[in-house]
């Protein structure tokens, strides 16, 4: 029958363990807007790790709830194994939590540019796929701004890693998404009620994504201000002036 399910399930959480620290550097790697070849090499990552979540992991979690199944078959024919029965649950759990754990990273590795669509479009489009990943309450405000494409795609990639972050780590039931145009800025801001954390220790270790999503701010000459208190969930505002380099030629 191949590897026991205990193997199976550590192998998998050692391969997600290495998967996720190299997406985690490569998303905290200072992208210069105008760093073309730079996001081109990052790009090629992303896919590149995609194809192996998608090849590997996905086909080895797929083998492990066949191998649950006929455990479980077994277990529930016998009321002498309870024990077992409880095994099976923990190991049910661990592979769900697996499950949700690919599907967000899958989602942070999606293509990072709007392919056509207006930052409105692309935005809603990440909403509703959230939506069908998790159980989660989702409401948006969002203007159907024009900005040059270069500024559209960076706020886009940072709408995608606020949610990738609201996926794996929130735990959140309710999330809020705005973005307006006030005169002369453009305001991006999410709020979610998750857990939270301590946003000065996630910065200063490089998690969540948001050593470059304040990169991605900088370089459009905005700023990108993170509040999140433990327990009480997390508030991000992205401000960019709609200066010559940003606005829509």
């Amino acid at each position: 029958m191949g590897k026991q399910p205990a193997a199976l399930l550590e192998e998998l959480r050692q391969k997600m363990i290495r998967l996720q620290r190299e997406i985690e550097r490569y998303s905290n790697t200072p992208v210069r807007f105008s760093g073309e070849t730079k996001e081109a090499i990052l790009t090629g990552e992303r896919h590149r790790l995609a194809r192996e979540l998608h090849d590997s992991v996905s086909q080895q979690l797929f083998a492990a709830m066949m191998m649950l199944s006929a455990l479980r078959s077994v277990a529930d024919r016998d009321p002498a194994q309870a024990e077992l029965s409880k095994q099976l649950d923990t190991i049910q759990k661990v592979i769900n939590e697996a499950q949700a754990e690919m599907r967000a990273l899958l989602l942070h590795l999606r293509p990072t540019n709007l392919e056509g669509k207006s930052l409105k479009q692309g935005i809603i489009q990440l909403l509703k796929e959230l939506q069908t990943k998790i159980t989660i309450e989702i409401t948006w405000q969002l203007d159907d701004i024009k900005l040059n494409p270069a500024a559209e795609d960076n706020l886009f990639r940072i709408v995608q890693e606020l949610l990738s972050n609201t996926l794996r780590h929130a735990k959140a039931s309710s999330l809020e998404v705005y973005l307006k145009q006030l005169q002369d800025m453009v305001v991006l801001r999410m709020v979610d009620d998750g857990v939270g954390f301590d946003a000065k220790q996630a910065s200063s270790n490089g998690n969540y994504g948001l050593a470059n999503i304040k990169e991605r701010a900088a370089a459009m000459g905005g700023t990108a201000k993170v509040v999140s208190v433990v327990g009480q969930g997390t508030s991000v505002e992205v401000r960019v002036p709609l200066s010559k380099d940003v606005a829509h030629d």
